[in-house]
């Protein structure tokens, strides 16, 4: 009786326990824009550091997403259940929409330094 008792709670909880293994994986804000012709030296070397950081954390976290799909159509082939598409679709969605945040963070530092050397002829 106590162990159908068990069996049957981890049967309940072994879903919520992939549930919250895809939410596992925690997207990273990207950084503040900067205006380069009013920042000074400091706050650019400091966006610099803010996007190296974003770029670094934005990789774990496609990775983390990657390893996730892998999981759950590795768990779907084991259970000889058909994975959804429509899952795998909206992992990359949101591993491609992280991407074009990696990308303008690093063409809105670009643009910050242009504009601060504009701004500060040597």
């Amino acid at each position: 009786m106590r162990l159908a008792a068990i069996l049957m709670a981890g049967a309940v909880l072994l879903p919520a326990g992939a549930a919250m293994a895809a939410n596992a994986c925690v997207r990273p804000e990207p950084p503040a824009v900067l205006d380069g012709a009013a920042a000074t030296m400091d706050q650019l070397l400091a966006l610099k550091a803010q996007v190296a950081g974003f770029i670094a954390t934005s990789d774990t976290y496609q990775t983390c997403m990657e390893k996730d799909l892998a999981a759950q159509r590795a768990a779907a082939k084991a259970a000889r259940t058909k994975f959804p598409e429509e899952t795998a679709k909206a992992i990359m969605s949101q591993v491609d929409a992280n991407q074009a945040d990696k990308e303008k963070a690093g063409a809105g530092f670009n643009a910050a330094v242009k504009a601060y050397k504009a701004a500060h002829p040597a």
